[in-house]
């Protein structure tokens, strides 16, 4: 019976521990994830919460180029429009008023929703704004 309680209560602990870990995959910490090019395919949100604008609908192909060095160097259609310093870290976020991972570039704020290798999801740290996907 001891053998048993001790088991249960182990794996309570164990089940109570990974509970506690929060990474849902939309934030990460490690910064150099980011490191690499990264092509738009689609923003979705504005006003209505329903927009969706891509290359395809708009002409435009945009493009962004993260360096080790906290650089950002942007392209639209393959025209160098600006060279930003980045910065990635903790901050609330002005839409549910959490902590977030936080991308900052351009005198502008994003949340990192989800980053891994291929794919990037940002949203704009303001109301009406869009999330913005891109991918490598």
């Amino acid at each position: 019976m001891r053998k048993v309680k001790h088991l249960f209560w182990s794996v309570l602990m164990l089940f109570l521990t990974f509970c506690s870990l929060t990474n849902d995959g939309k934030n990460t910490q490690d910064s150099s994830a980011i490191v690499g090019t990264w092509y738009w395919q689609e923003s979705k949100g504005g006003i209505s919460g329903k927009e969706i604008i891509t290359p395809k609908t708009t002409g435009v192909n945009k493009k962004l180029v993260f360096a080790a060095n906290k650089k950002v160097t942007v392209f639209t259609n393959d025209i160098e429009t600006g060279n930003y310093t980045y910065k990635i870290a903790k901050g609330n976020s002005f839409l549910d008023h959490k902590e977030h991972y936080l991308l900052t570039f351009s005198e502008m704020s994003y949340v990192i929703q989800y980053i891994d290798k291929r794919r990037l999801s940002i949203q704009d740290n303001f109301v009406d704004g869009y999330v913005l996907t891109y991918t490598k």
